[in-house]
């Protein structure tokens, strides 16, 4: 199957990075970008077709994926309506299904938020689907993605909170990681044996949690020894209020994705 990139920065060349490890063939995938410098970098970096015509990209695609800027989205709308009608998947914050079917009368639409971790295949694509999309067609895009991790499809009315869990939790993943990793070298520990030792045991555990079977927090009941080293950090995370933060840091996070996707 031939997919058509409308903009390969990056969470469309990490997507393309994760085809392509997955097993896609490169002649089968290409790409358009804004100009002709952009376009060999990206053509040097990912290994692919890439050029600047977005209507000939689409053309050529049996499902054309868009990855540009919210605010790049209606032009190139605009442009890939000159091609014959064809399964358009757009990542592209705010952009509902409704503005994208007003864009695109009759055209199979999807709406996804990925986050970057598919790039390794560890990745979250969450989908919601047009009117127009048929059973064959919302397949298709769950298989192309399913090769970079898991798919979870949501009634658009939770896409704002999928969105702050899994498209923006990386970085919050990442900040506690970092912060694990500086209160071990504010113990004593070097920059480099924190942040290893951080960096591992957070991959761990979530393994852990995946295999167990049982909630995260029956986890850390079971690790949290009562008087242990364990149970007296997490009395401070509890008094210091680890929940309360999280779930002020996912609630803005929605605030915002919702404020775009009124705009």
């Amino acid at each position: 199957m031939k997919l058509g990139f409308i903009g390969a920065g990056e969470m469309g060349g990490a997507i393309i990075q994760g085809l392509i490890r997955s097993g896609w063939p490169k002649e089968d995938i290409s790409a358009s970008v804004p100009t002709e410098e952009l376009a060999q970098a990206a053509a040097k970096r990912l290994g692919i077709k890439v050029g600047t015509d977005n209507v000939k990209t689409a053309s050529e695609a049996e499902v054309v994926v868009i990855a540009v800027k919210p605010n790049i989205v209606p032009q190139v709308l605009a442009e890939i309506k000159q091609a014959e009608r064809r399964l358009v998947i757009c990542m592209a914050l705010g952009w509902t299904l409704e503005k994208l079917q007003s864009a695109l009368p009759g055209w199979p639409v999807v709406r996804i938020m990925p986050n970057t971790p598919l790039a390794l295949g560890e990745g979250v694509t969450l989908f919601a689907f047009g009117a127009e999309v048929s059973a064959a067609q919302r397949q298709t895009a769950q298989r192309i993605f399913a090769r970079l991790g898991k798919t979870v499809e949501l009634s658009e009315d939770l896409f704002a909170a999928g969105t702050a869990v899994s498209g923006s939790g990386p970085a919050y993943v990442y900040a506690f990681i970092d912060a694990l990793a500086q209160a071990g070298v504010s113990q004593g520990l070097s920059r480099e044996q924190a942040v290893e030792l951080a960096l591992q045991t957070v991959a761990g555990a979530a393994k852990m949690v995946e295999a167990e079977k049982i909630s995260p927090a029956e986890l850390a009941q079971k690790v949290a020894t009562p008087g242990g080293c364990t149970a007296a950090g997490m009395d401070v995370l509890k008094t210091t209020g680890l929940e309360e933060a999280l779930e002020k840091t996912i609630a803005a996070t929605v605030a915002k994705a919702q404020e775009f996707a009124a705009k």
